[in-house]
């Protein structure tokens, strides 16, 4: 099948460089104005002026004609979890009131309300909730969503999670990417023996994940009070050896050298990187991490410090900026894919 989308007043093409965009690249999106591109099979075989796409048109060709508004790539939310059960609309309030993320915590509250929300809710009712929020990604321009586990933190409860996510892959027009996220709090029943949660993660949850196929990458919340660089490093370095792609939430909350960590390993992704300082902002440079910031997490908690992006993009590193938070926190994020003229095709209302 052949088709045209022509009359764009911009085609941003993000035509450049095959890997990430660096310093002054960032700011060439590759804009065709009057733009026009054509589509065979699905597949984007050329792009230029409408002109130059009209005359290359068959008789028989489909033609969208985009009124004069903005073409351009589906976004891709870098770091999003969007299975999960229930909300957290008590914790706002609390917000208000002064208490901090921390202390919402440490009254059973944040990642643990969640998942205990989470474990009760069957696959089918879990479904639903995802399907819901592939809606909202959708309505957002977002066609691509790294999708996290992390709120069953039992090895059912993560299984099921995922299975989920692959459901959601096959059943919605958005492309989800697993991640495997068990190591994202240590669960209640395992408080007073941290260590017995790590070696459940290690050696029963992450060998049936792997078994299953169920995620591409593996991710740690290194954090105080969460897993420590030691506890992060074993896991990581477990999932490494069976094949899956590492990524980290670090230096969120407090800067505990989650970021050294992620730059020793070759991480794929940094995530939050708010308390991160220009020592490891060097590092990750080196070594080629990706930073994936989230603002929109950062004032959802009422906190006031912001990743310092500025100097990582001085830095060269390739910055990538999620609009949102943390799904459980009622968001769904996007950002700017890299520029692969293959992702589906989104109009944006100008």
């Amino acid at each position: 099948m052949l088709a045209a989308v022509l009359h764009a007043a911009e085609l941003v093409t993000l035509a450049g460089p095959k890997r990430p965009r660096v310093g002054g690249e960032m700011r060439e999106v590759g804009i065709i104005p009057d733009g026009g591109m054509l589509i065979q099979d699905g597949r984007i075989v050329r792009v230029g002026s409408s002109e130059e796409i009209g005359k290359a048109l068959p008789a028989n060709a489909e033609v969208i004609d985009a009124r004069g508004r903005v073409v351009l790539p589906g976004f891709v939310d870098a770091h999003a979890h969007p299975v999960f059960a229930g909300d957290r609309v008590d914790e706002f309030e609390m917000r208000t009131q002064g208490a901090t993320y921390e202390e919402i915590a440490g009254r059973g509250g944040g990642i643990r309300s969640t998942v205990r929300k989470t474990r009760a809710a069957s696959e089918e009712e879990l479904l639903t909730q995802g399907k819901k929020h592939a809606g909202w990604f959708l309505k957002g321009g977002t066609t691509t969503v790294e999708a996290k586990s992390g709120y069953g933190l039992t090895m059912e409860d993560e299984l099921k999670m995922l299975r989920v996510i692959r459901r959601l892959n096959g059943e919605t027009p958005i492309e989800f990417v697993p991640t495997f996220l068990g190591a994202h709090a240590i669960p209640e029943e395992f408080q007073k023996a941290p260590e017995q949660y790590v070696a459940l993660v290690i050696h029963k949850m992450l060998p049936r994940v792997v078994e299953e196929q169920l995620a591409e990458n593996c991710d740690v919340f290194c954090e105080r009070g969460y897993f420590d660089i030691t506890e992060s490093e074993k896991i990581l370095r477990a999932a490494q050896e069976q094949g899956l792609r590492l990524r980290m939430h670090v230096d969120q909350l407090t800067n505990s050298g989650g970021a050294f960590l992620a730059a020793r390993l070759r991480a794929a992704t940094a995530d939050h990187l708010e308390q991160v300082n220009a020592a490891e902002i060097s590092a990750l440079a080196e070594a080629g991490v990706q930073p994936v910031l989230l603002p929109g997490s950062v004032y959802s908690l009422g906190k006031t410090r912001y990743p310092p992006a500025r100097e990582m993009i001085e830095a060269g590193l390739a910055v990538e900026p999620v609009a949102g938070g943390d799904a459980d926190e009622d968001d769904a994020g996007g950002m700017f894919d890299r520029g692969d003229d293959q992702r589906r095709v989104q109009f944006e209302s100008r």
